[in-house]
């Protein structure tokens, strides 16, 4: 079995593993991948998402209350997140002599389900977090269709990694330089 936290990066020059720089990417998006243990396959899903880092990093995300990613979550909690920022500068001015740039942030942890009828509080804080992170008003209470519908992805990050095109120092190098006309 691989042990991530071991795992040297091709140009580890590029390596970012300080908490705040990683903050501001997760900042940077509100879509990551989630990837559940499958067979013969991952199962890979882009999903909204809010987060907290306090002692760890956690991931809120809602799911419906049936489905694929919820029978791979009672087999296997072990998941991977990979938040991804992109920019393509094809065409236009390149930066530092790139043609791209990106920001990504990877994070492996174990999932959890929250029901809102058992985790009530803990259910609403982390639909708060995910709702206020993708631009919306937190939650105020849970809705008889939110009850019916819809459970609380919670994944704590054991191992969190991230990487850029080049390499970022300070909280001003986390956000891509905007296009630029040639």
């Amino acid at each position: 079995m691989t042990d991530h936290s071991k795992l040297v990066m091709h140009r580890e020059e590029v390596r970012v593993s300080e908490k705040e720089l990683l903050k501001g990417i997760l900042d940077l998006t509100s879509v990551c991948c989630v990837g559940f243990h499958d067979e013969p396959f991952p199962y890979i899903v882009p999903m909204n998402y809010g987060y907290v880092w306090e002692d760890k990093l956690t991931f809120y995300f809602h799911m419906a209350k049936e489905g694929h990613r919820l029978e791979l979550l009672k087999k296997d909690p072990h998941v991977c997140v990979n938040v991804p920022v992109f920019l393509d500068r094809v065409g236009k001015k390149s930066f530092r002599k790139e043609t791209h740039d990106y920001r990504s942030v990877t994070a492996y942890g174990v999932g959890e389900i929250l029901d809102p009828k058992e985790q009530e509080e803990e259910y609403k804080y982390g639909f708060s977090l995910l709702c206020t992170h993708t631009g919306r008003p937190p939650i105020r209470k849970i809705t008889p269709e939110m009850e019916r519908r819809l459970y609380i992805l919670k994944i704590t990050a054991e191992i969190v990694t991230g990487k850029a095109q080049y390499p970022i120092h300070t909280l001003s190098e986390v956000a891509i330089p905007p296009l630029q006309e040639k």
